[in-house]
């Protein structure tokens, strides 16, 4: 087939970007004409893989993900591919859309922890972005342009139901996924000691990781909280994403935690801070499906996350990762991570870890997301 793909990023630095980058090589090894509609990409190596570039003014933040809807419209001839995948409302109409996430359901949410009069609430309701994303949304959605919906979880169905409508029929399930060739204990334990010699950890210390792309929603400050009760020497804590460095450090600054925090930024390469890792942290209050989560397992990472659907998916309580009731509860995170602090129980969960996502990894999830494809053109 001829496919087009698009969003406004295709490469390992990001969630719904990396998803994009797997589905364009795997489409192209199993021989399908591929091309990619994005702003910025990391070109895979496949040679059936073609890049249209769709430059979008980065500035004032809010308006790209609207500017990228327009421009992309514009240079996307559909009639030229037998399907478009694309993979968030900031994307073409018409097309297989796989959908992480609803804007207006993480806003929903998200009440719940900003107080009506709070300044948290204040700056939400005046945040330009929201009713663009919205908008969006109701032109995909509620006016049923898409040829297909995947949804990564039964929850995001149901979100597309209960807010658009949307008919179940028009809906199939299908989870994020990771590479098992990137992300295994075996190749974690290979590179542990040079990338903890890289980062300065001593052999005692116990690293927390933290993925995330925005600090507030993913939990950062409850982490914080959290190594203040602990208090334990051994403790580090390596944040990776895209958040300043200096956000990040100002915040550990902030919470007298400076020196046991590392903040790494932005990376292509997030493998190699689970080798340097022992627990993936996140104790975030609004998910779809995590991709995050999934790597870290296929690592052979435990992992401490929010009993909520989308962070949850794939944890199962003491045998591969615990979970915590409030994101916001530092105390409650705090007894979590005091578990696996011993490290004879965390070896037992490290060890477990991988088996337990065996299904979710790429070749047998992106077979499905391909005969959707097939059966959309």
């Amino acid at each position: 087939m001829n496919i087009a793909l698009a969003f406004p990023g295709c490469h390992k630095r990001g969630g719904v970007e990396r998803i994009i980058y797997e589905c364009a090589k795997y489409l192209s090894a199993r021989g399908h004409e591929v091309t990619v509609f994005a702003s910025d990409f990391e070109k895979s190596a496949e040679s059936r893989i073609h890049y249209h570039p769709v430059p979008v003014p980065r500035r004032p933040s809010f308006l790209a993900g609207p500017r990228f809807f327009r421009q992309c419209t514009r240079q996307l001839d559909i009639k030229r591919f037998e399907v478009l995948n694309t993979h968030g409302v900031v994307c073409p109409l018409w097309g297989v859309q796989w959908v992480q996430s609803m804007h207006c359901a993480w806003l929903d949410r998200s009440r719940e922890f900003r107080p009506p009069l709070s300044m948290a609430r204040l700056k939400q309701r005046l945040n330009p972005l929201h009713p663009m994303i919205l908008k969006l949304e109701e032109e995909h959605f509620g006016k049923r342009q898409y040829r297909k919906i995947i949804a990564t979880t039964p929850e995001v169905r149901k979100d597309l139901q209960t807010y658009y409508n949307v008919p179940p029929e028009d809906v199939v399930v299908i989870p994020n996924g990771f590479a098992p060739d990137e992300f295994s204990p075996a190749r974690r334990a290979t590179r542990r000691p040079a990338e903890r010699e890289k980062l300065g950890l001593k052999p005692d210390d116990v690293a927390l990781l933290l993925v995330a792309n925005e600090l507030a929603r993913k939990g950062y400050s409850t982490i914080l909280s959290a190594l203040r009760i602990l208090n334990s020497p051994r403790l580090r804590l390596i944040v990776i994403g895209r958040p300043s460095v200096d956000a990040v450090r100002k915040q550990a600054r902030d919470s007298g935690l400076e020196d046991r925090v590392l903040a790494c930024g932005s990376t292509n390469d997030v493998a190699g801070f689970h080798a340097a890792a022992d627990v993936f942290v996140l104790p975030t209050q609004y998910e779809a499906f995590c991709l995050a989560i999934l790597e870290a397992l296929g690592s052979g990472l435990p992992v401490v996350t929010t009993k909520i659907p989308g962070a949850d998916n794939a944890i199962q309580p003491g045998v591969n990762g615990l979970l915590i009731g409030d994101p916001r509860s530092g105390e409650e995170l705090a007894e979590k991570l005091r578990t696996l602090l011993d490290d004879d129980t965390r070896a037992a969960f490290s060890n477990r870890a991988a088996e337990t996502v065996r299904h979710y990894q790429w070749p047998t999830v992106l077979k499905r997301y391909e005969d959707v494809l097939c059966e959309s053109k």
